[in-house]
């Protein structure tokens, strides 16, 4: 499962549409585009996503997006708690809320976790900051129909795909991955944090890595394609 989220790009709706018709729909993985919300009615992708979604299905919540609101654009996923909103101030009681609409509307939610982690944290002090956050974003959740993707939050991209980062090995991105399996009962786990085509076959190589959560990657088509057909 490779999934690309766009932020806040590209800037006009002829961008995002011409950039959609350049991603190829291949067989070999399942691939969804998470646009920016204000384009995803005129995008089309057999798999579509939301890059958020509020916790509450309709009210007085002036420049939300509910998740109603997504079900009827025949939208399948949503991308939930990643570090940016988190960094705003989102909370887990609120990211939880969230898992639990888009649930509740069949939109099956891709939980980002990892916020807060550092590069000079060890497994076991990763393991410690990701438990923190699953507990309360999965409680009551059926959490084998939520895709968790790790982001260590030192390794996401900026959105320049030639920006040097350091990025998570392939070796540690498995271990969390067998722990968040084993420990919630999620049935896949991306990983993401400036995946791009030189090491993406290394994390898809991995038992237990179902797949990547692509950030500036996959504004360009040719290193996308490269990355879906791998």
């Amino acid at each position: 499962m490779i999934v690309a989220n766009w932020k806040l790009n590209p800037s006009t709706l002829k961008e995002a549409v011409e950039l959609s018709f350049s991603i190829e729909q291949t067989k070999k993985n399942t691939v969804v585009l998470c646009p920016p919300t204000i384009y995803l009615s005129q995008i089309e992708y057999a798999n579509l996503g939301a890059q958020d979604c509020f916790w509450q299905e309709k009210g007085a919540f002036t420049g939300q997006t509910s998740p109603a609101q997504l079900k009827d654009l025949k939208i399948k996923y949503c991308i939930v708690g990643h570090s940016e909103r988190r960094a705003l101030g989102e909370t887990d009681d609120q990211i939880n809320e969230k898992v639990r609409v888009c649930q509740s509307q069949k939109l099956i939610p891709i939980l980002c976790v990892g916020y807060g982690t550092t590069v000079e944290q060890d497994d076991l002090e990763v393991v410690d900051v990701l438990k923190g956050q699953l507990e309360a974003d999965l409680s009551g959740v059926d959490a084998s129909q939520v895709v968790v993707a790790y982001e260590p939050v030192w390794a996401i991209s900026t959105g320049d795909p030639y920006a040097t980062k350091k990025v998570a090995t392939p070796e540690h991105s498995e271990k969390i991955a067998i722990f968040i399996k084993t420990k919630y009962g999620a049935q896949r786990v991306l990983y993401g944090g400036s995946a791009t085509p030189k090491n993406a076959a290394g994390f898809l190589q991995q038992p237990h890595v179902d797949g990547l959560l692509v950030g500036g990657a996959s504004l360009i088509a040719k290193q996308f394609n490269e990355m879906i057909n791998l």
